[in-house]
């Protein structure tokens, strides 16, 4: 279940950033809204289907979901704006616009990793 959590997050975060490109979407609609929505329709889909449940539930897979969703990103905004984005994303979805960018990127990167290395450890538990 957490594997299937940390995927959601971080292919959450690339579809985001990808609907943040769209214009006319990012101008009408909270993206960050679209993060939370996002990440709970790939959990509930990662939970519901048995096959993609028993995938997803891999830290293989979460350690490949975080890969992609790096290299997405990147690919998509480059480093100037990675640093950035999919901060003000989180800020406008948890409506804390105040927060700086430094606070959320530090938040960011403490999940990605310490999220991983719990997926790492919760499978032996699982077994």
């Amino acid at each position: 279940m957490i594997a299937r959590l940390y995927n959601s997050i971080t292919l959450g975060m690339l579809a985001s950033v990808l609907m943040f490109q769209v214009t006319w979407l990012e101008m009408r609609v909270n993206i960050g809204w679209l993060f939370f929505g996002t990440v709970a329709v790939l959990f509930t889909l990662q939970t519901a289907i048995k096959p993609l449940r028993k995938i997803c539930s891999t830290f293989t897979a979460s350690a490949l979901s975080l890969v992609v969703s790096c290299a997405g990103v990147y690919s998509v905004l480059g480093f100037g704006s990675m640093k950035i984005i999919p901060a003000s994303i989180i800020r406008e979805g948890i409506m804390q616009t105040r927060v700086p960018f430094s606070t959320i990127n530090t938040a960011i990167i403490i999940t990605a990793v310490v999220g991983l290395a719990v997926v790492f450890f919760s499978r032996k538990n699982e077994h």
